[in-house]
């Protein structure tokens, strides 16, 4: 009897995981309006930047209500250090991208390369990826392969959006020879290139703690 008073007076498991998948929503919905600013489709450059900042808006109340809840909670089914990682990169994706969107405003650059479009289709992916991965989270022991796989999938968009790079830079800077880009288009060129690669990075950061997390628990 007396063991039993004492589990209704502890506090109950609290799972965080659909706050993740929140946050993981709004990341995969920024990340196509970024996609369809960058192809030039529905409006403009100014209307698709305030959409994404209202995304941002969202995603910050849900790692607030996240960080608020780790720090009150005594059990969880993953440690309140790794609930705090997780929360924080996944809103750090949203607030890269919403920097990429500003940059492309800021720069008012309109015809983007094939490899900048091929890295911002490497974001849109990831985002898909991590919205399937969070559910998993609930219970990451029996999914803990399909966990790993997902996750492997946004480490393989990480090194295919590298090459992207690699090539969209060494292409600007060959138009920068030729004089077909001047040099202050080549640096705003660049430092959008820097942006959506620090997005999909961190996309891949999210991932690894994931695994990490889910390594735990196997």
């Amino acid at each position: 009897m007396a063991l039993n008073i004492f589990s209704r007076l502890m506090p109950p498991e609290i799972s965080f995981t659909s706050q993740f998948c929140e946050q993981a929503t709004c990341i995969h919905e920024a990340a196509q309006e970024l996609r369809d600013m960058v192809e030039g489709q529905k409006v403009g450059a100014d209307q698709h930047v305030a959409s994404i900042r209202r995304i941002e808006t969202r995603a910050d109340g849900i790692a607030r209500r996240i960080f608020i809840g780790a720090n009150r909670t005594f059990q969880a089914p993953i440690d309140r250090e790794d609930i705090l990682h997780l929360a924080h990169d996944l809103d750090d994706v949203v607030d890269l991208i919403e920097d990429t969107a500003k940059g492309i405003q800021r720069y008012a650059i309109s015809v983007f390369a094939e490899e900048m479009r091929s890295m911002v289709n490497a974001v849109v992916e990831s985002g898909d990826l991590l919205k399937q991965v969070m559910p998993h989270l609930d219970a990451i022991t029996r999914q803990h392969r399909t966990i790993f796989a997902l996750c492997e999938k946004i480490g393989e968009l990480e090194e295919s959006a590298d090459e992207s790079f690699d090539a969209g830079l060494t292409r600007i800077r060959a138009e920068l020879g030729s004089g077909a880009l001047n040099p202050i288009g080549y640096l705003d060129r660049k430092e959008l290139y820097e942006l959506i690669e620090r997005v999909v990075d961190k996309c891949d950061d999210v991932a690894n703690v994931v695994q990490r997390v889910t390594a735990k628990h196997v």
